[in-house]
């Protein structure tokens, strides 16, 4: 009889180590989805600090300038929208620039730039990544392009956005 009480105590105490070791796998394994989610979260926004310090510098830079601060060169941009090489050059997800006539027409009535259409379009798509999850980050710039009126060259400014995309990860993905 001695004997099986002991035997049984042993059962007992070998299921109930069992039992805490369970029980701290699976505190370990919340603690840990805890932080996962939170790593998560900072990733994302980082990159969404990151494409908002690069988007108010990117009217500066050579490939956009018209020469004056935070203006962007339409001709520039239509000469941009032909090359794919930069779509691995900016870490953005997409970027474009929308003309002033986008803040009151429907998405829908857009026209989309081209050479053949220029300068009568509303949006110039640089590049576009197609990601699932993008959030759009946009700066207000001035849009210059060179007129021609009665023999004259000119510069002729307007209000556009500069909008760039950054690819948001998802945990787990």
């Amino acid at each position: 009889m001695k004997n099986k009480k002991a035997q049984l105590k042993i059962q007992e105490m070998a299921f109930f180590l069992v039992a805490i070791v369970l029980f701290f796998v699976l505190v370990g394994l919340f603690a840990f989805s805890i932080i996962f989610s939170n790593l998560s979260k900072g990733a994302t926004s980082a990159a969404e600090e990151r494409t908002l310090s690069s988007i108010t510098n990117l009217a500066d830079s050579p490939e956009f300038s018209c020469g004056e601060p935070n203006c962007v060169d339409a001709d520039k941009i239509v000469g941009l929208m032909q090359n794919t090489k930069y779509e691995k050059f900016w870490p953005f997800s997409s970027l474009s620039v929308h003309r002033q006539s986008t803040f009151t027409k429907n998405e829908t009535d857009w026209i989309k730039c081209t050479v053949a259409n220029y300068p009568d379009c509303d949006v110039f798509e640089i590049y576009d990544k197609d990601v699932k999850n993008e959030r759009a980050i946009s700066n207000f710039v001035a849009l210059c392009r060179l007129e021609l009126e009665n023999d004259y060259n000119y510069k002729k400014c307007e209000v556009a956005r500069l909008v760039a995309g950054t690819e948001l990860k998802i945990a787990g993905e």
